[in-house]
């Protein structure tokens, strides 16, 4: 921009340069809206067009600037440096967002400094009972394995810590397992994270509350973090009334632990609730209809129900059907590449395996695969309305999409709850026994 602007600029007078500027102030206040953010974004560029040098570094942002600015970083970091750079609009440096970004020293594990922001962003002494019903959010994330020098404390970060109990019994068990030249190596390294996070059920409450970093973590060590972030939550005056998890082994072998008989089991007592209340255990639905699919998809798996098979090649003919066909002609338009052909990355996207089991793959199944396709068929279709009626976003989406399992829920006596339970569990239990029975 300096480059074009020094070939091709043209360098005008002082009168002419003071007229520019008596113009755009006189017309600042109808070219500009008085009360919204257009005004701040546009006193904030005027102010720090003017400093130069020296005077930059003192330049005070508003509020909603900032807000705004950490926004568009979120969104992409890369463009808000080039915007930066570009000399077209100022913009405040990454040192500057960063104390805003960082107003907690991050640690491991639990914080009193982080339950006092919680209180914060719920407004607990005024806000109305309702608002305290939240869940709470278990999810392991791998990490890179590295060291890194805080600064502040002067600890090397990035080796596993699961709490002091935890951290005692994978020593143990570490040293049961290696030999006396690998005890003596130190600390092991995290490879992961295991994330906690408070989600408001009423509420647009997303609080990212605790992280363990771990090599390896198992239900067994899960178990003791788990409870202890309910007894804090409880003690803050918040209404825990369930954990939502995927379906990885560690999460079923926490839930396992309540209970080691064979039965379902899906709530326990919430030992540390002043009232008598239960805690529910939540499988994460995008994980599960991922989950359906990529079995469903796999080549090392038969799906095999009632004398059929459930074959992901019936959907390969629906697409090599559908192929090169207009959006008009084709039965189902949606249906592309990546829904057949899935990648690492394709396997992880949840609006992929909503379409694949889908109410209008289903009924394309059935007119173009006949009997031979029947139970894909049956199948596709259960595992949509079991994912809708787990999927309602709002009051309308059932009425524009005409669906009735995507409307909300107003009663405990909904018919969608009897379907589940005498139809859709019936038919996952009639399969189990089915495969079970079989011969060979």
């Amino acid at each position: 921009l300096a480059s074009v602007t020094a070939l091709h600029g043209v360098t005008l007078d002082e009168e002419t340069t003071s007229d520019l500027h008596h113009i755009m102030l006189e017309e600042e206040e109808q070219a500009v809206q008085q009360d919204g953010f257009q005004k701040i974004f546009w006193q904030q560029h005027k102010e720090a067009a003017s400093r130069s040098g020296e005077s930059k570094k003192g330049m005070r942002w508003h509020p909603l600037m900032v807000r705004w600015c950490l926004f568009l970083r979120h969104q992409s970091n890369k463009c808000y440096e080039t915007l930066r750079e570009s000399g077209c609009i100022h913009l405040p440096s990454q040192r500057t967002l960063r104390d805003y970004t960082h107003c907690v020293q991050s640690g491991v594990g639990f914080s009193t400094e982080v339950d006092c922001l919680l209180l914060q962003a719920m407004n607990l002494m005024t806000c109305p009972e309702w608002h305290k019903l939240v869940i709470l959010l278990l999810d392991e994330m791998h990490i890179r394995e590295d060291l890194v020098y805080d600064k502040h404390t002067g600890k090397m970060i990035g080796f596993t810590n699961l709490g002091n109990i935890n951290n005692h019994l994978l020593a143990f068990e570490k040293s049961m397992d290696e030999s006396e030249e690998e005890q003596e190596s130190g600390s092991v390294l995290a490879k992961s994270m295991m994330a906690f996070m408070v989600r408001g059920l009423f509420t647009a409450l997303r609080f990212p509350y605790a992280q363990f970093p771990c090599a390896s973590v198992t239900g067994d060590l899960l178990f003791e973090p788990f409870w202890h972030a309910v007894y804090r939550l409880e003690r803050m005056g918040l209404k825990v009334l369930g954990v939502t998890f995927d379906g990885a082994s560690v999460n079923r072998r926490l839930v396992k632990l309540h209970d080691t008989s064979n039965k379902l089991l899906y709530c326990v007592p919430n030992i540390h609730a002043a009232d008598e209340r239960k805690l529910f255990f939540f499988s994460d639905p995008p994980h599960l209809i991922k989950t359906t699919r990529n079995c469903w998809s796999s080549k090392s798996r038969m799906l095999w129900n009632n004398g059929s098979y459930i074959s992901w090649q019936h959907l390969v003919d629906l697409y090599e059907r559908d192929k090169g066909r207009a959006t008009g002609f084709a039965m189902v338009p949606k249906l592309k590449f990546e829904h057949i052909n899935l990648s690492s990355f394709a396997k992880m996207r949840v609006d992929l395996a909503a379409q694949v089991l889908s109410e209008s793959v289903s009924k394309a199944l059935v007119l173009t695969g006949g009997e031979k396709a029947q139970e894909t068929a049956t199948f596709v279709s259960l595992f949509d309305k079991f994912f809708d009626m787990l999927n309602v976003s709002n009051f309308t989406i059932g009425l524009r999409k005409r669906k009735p399992f995507l409307q909300p829920f107003r009663s405990s006596k909904d018919s969608r709850l009897t379907w589940l339970e005498d139809e859709f569990l019936a038919y996952l239990d009639k399969w189990e026994k089915t495969v079970q029975e079989r011969e060979g």
